[in-house]
């Protein structure tokens, strides 16, 4: 399954308007902020139609699991569906097991999981972690009007830290890129997302820069931000790009005709059934448009082409400002 898909859902009290983009997205919050409404409008509208007193328009096929199935185990009801945008009510513990996250990455399916807790078996986007938000705009209607807002996307970044410890979540190229960008300082390698705050809690003075892939980063991300913000002592800034992958991608050093239109619609050409995250099908897709070139890249070691100077100052100008200007590398 692939593509960005559109759902608008009415009563004529409510409206919930919002787009599912990639395989794996998350809605948080508290109780009344609408999760439970919204899942049970499309329920009733899926089960009875528009003597539901509900109406759905949506370009996806879709089905919802809520906690009432009793005595119908989830594998049952969710194994058989193919290309299916699937809605999983809160309380549901089935979604933290391993069995879960297998079915997930391979299925095929996109996956609307209402979870107030993180999902750490699964790789989501922190662009894909959103609460449901009352929309002032549409105040002259009259229906309420709630929309998905993302929760992390504009996380702050901390500006004039002095960077005295880089921590990167790759252990392979994208910590050999940051070695080199930030040689005068302490380059540490967290051994994945799951040892970043490890990483730092050993980096136990200075000013830190935390840098993770963004795409598989959302199960991590609200432990780092709380334990982050709790520190006094000095100051962490946490930086999510997509990946590294994807800055090389958007930095132009690397030249594809196709490059440009897949970076415009992401959506559209990555199969939930062959990757479980954008983080993964931006490295195959660095792999694939450099294989027999010069330029080729690896995971493992990084190809010299990508720390020459010409190159180095393209992928920086992706970079937050804050970052750019404490750059060992001129």
């Amino acid at each position: 399954m692939k593509g960005s898909y559109n759902f608008k859902v009415k009563s004529k009290r409510v409206v919930f308007e919002f787009s599912i983009r990639r395989n794996i997205t998350v809605i948080k919050g508290d109780s009344a902020t609408g999760k439970t409404t919204l899942l049970h409008m499309l329920y009733e509208y899926l089960r009875a139609g528009r003597e539901s007193g509900y109406t759905v328009f949506t370009n996806a096929d879709y089905f919802v699991y809520l906690r009432r199935e009793v005595g119908r185990e989830w594998k049952d009801a969710l194994t058989v569906l193919k290309n299916t945008v699937i809605f999983i009510e809160e309380n549901n513990q089935f979604v933290f097991s391993e069995e879960f996250a297998e079915f997930v990455k391979t299925s095929g399916n996109y996956f609307v999981l209402v979870s107030r807790s993180p999902l750490k078996m699964l790789p989501y986007s922190i662009h894909e972690v959103y609460e449901i938000v009352s929309d002032r705009k549409h105040a002259d209607i009259k229906e309420a009007y709630h929309q998905f807002k993302e929760l992390y996307s504009n996380y702050p970044f901390v500006k004039n830290i002095k960077m005295d410890i880089v921590v990167t979540e790759d252990r392979c190229s994208g910590y050999q890129f940051f070695s080199t960008l930030f040689y005068k300082r302490n380059v540490v390698s967290a051994e994945g997302n799951g040892g970043i705050i490890n990483a730092v809690q050993q980096a136990c003075t200075g000013d830190v820069l935390a840098v993770v892939d963004g795409a598989a980063f959302g199960a991590m991300v609200e432990q780092c931000i709380e334990y982050f913000e709790a520190q006094e002592s000095r100051r962490i800034a946490l930086w999510m790009p997509e990946s590294f992958e994807y800055l090389i991608l958007v930095s132009g050093i690397i030249h594809s005709e196709e490059l440009e239109e897949i970076l415009g619609a992401v959506s559209d050409h990555v199969d939930s059934s062959e990757y479980e995250s954008w983080e993964r099908y931006f490295t195959q897709l660095l792999v694939s448009l450099t294989e027999h070139t010069p330029y080729k890249y690896s995971k493992k070691d990084l190809n010299e082409y990508y720390t020459k100077r010409i190159n180095l100052i393209k992928i920086i100008e992706k970079f937050p400002e804050a970052i750019k200007k404490n750059c060992d590398f001129k």
